[in-house]
């Protein structure tokens, strides 16, 4: 077998192998909350936001899930985010932020080239819904691979359900892996039907290292990179001040505030930020 594969299909799944996704959307009151200083003296992690440790899975897993904790986790490993909505911003901080979410695309920019997925404004309050991220609905790659190999990532495309041999430069690889479907939708191209090829053990076809790499080369480049699966147990949002400045470079719009508020002790005073996030997303039922 070649390793030459370039088209993405596969063969539909039938309505047997399919196991609907389960749809969930969550709301998440985000607050950080601080002083310039404090901020500027923790460093890089500093304005950050996330569940508390252990508690990802009762907040992002589906209810019925909690009895079998172990379950829960692993199923909001590899959730497909389908959009996120700010509901809600308030912002008491006397600087403009950037607030990053670190499992939606950061889309809006500024003059350095740096992104975040919204920017607030100081001293604001906005309670309009603005949709920061919405999925392509009309991939039908994306629908497809939610739909009958949901449980194979970027991470483990290369190993999961792939037995290695210790020496040798050939793998075994369970007929189920959408490896074998990418080989059956390109027979054409590569000139061998995959299907002719006997299997080990009635289930496990032998390939070599080369053509695994180039098809799950091919799958993450056509595929994968395209869909936004994201661990929710890493779930946090983080705020960062504008244009790479500190959180204690005066600059202009500190200059401005402190002249108007006749505050010289800006930086040690409280301050917070709030959000309310909508997350909708697709875990395995």
């Amino acid at each position: 077998m070649s390793g030459r594969a370039t088209t993405v299909a596969a063969a539909s799944p039938s309505c047997e192998s399919v196991t609907p996704n389960t749809r969930l959307t969550r709301r998440l009151n985000v607050c950080i909350s601080g002083t310039l200083a404090n901020f500027f003296a923790e460093g890089q992690g500093a304005a950050t936001w996330k569940p508390i440790d252990g508690k990802q899975v009762f907040i992002f897993s589906n209810n019925s899930d909690k009895t079998d904790l172990s379950s829960a986790v692993n199923s909001i490993k590899n959730a497909y985010v389908l959009s996120c909505k700010v509901l809600e911003v308030k912002s008491s901080l006397p600087v403009p932020v950037g607030v990053m979410i670190n499992c939606i695309p950061n889309t809006e920019s500024v003059e350095t080239g740096e992104r975040f997925a919204f920017t607030a404004l100081p001293m604001s309050y906005n309670n309009t819904p603005h949709v920061l991220f919405e999925a392509d609905a009309t991939n039908t790659d994306n629908l497809e691979w939610r739909q009958q190999y949901r449980e194979y990532t970027a991470e483990n495309l290369s190993i999961h359900n792939v037995l290695p041999v210790s020496g040798m430069p050939y793998v075994f690889v369970h007929e189920t892996h959408p490896v074998i479907a990418l080989l059956r939708a390109n027979s054409d191209v590569i000139g061998t039907k995959i299907d002719e090829a006997a299997k080990i053990d009635g289930e496990w076809f032998k390939l070599s290292k080369q053509v695994l790499d180039t098809c799950c080369n091919v799958l993450n480049q056509k595929v994968l990179t395209k869909m936004n699966c994201q661990d929710l147990n890493q779930m946090q949002v983080q705020l960062k001040r504008l244009d790479a400045k500190e959180w204690t470079d005066i600059g202009d719009v500190l200059t401005e505030y402190m002249h108007d508020h006749d505050d010289s002790s800006i930086f040690d005073r409280p301050c917070s930020f709030h959000a309310r996030l909508e997350l909708t997303y697709e875990i395995p039922h």
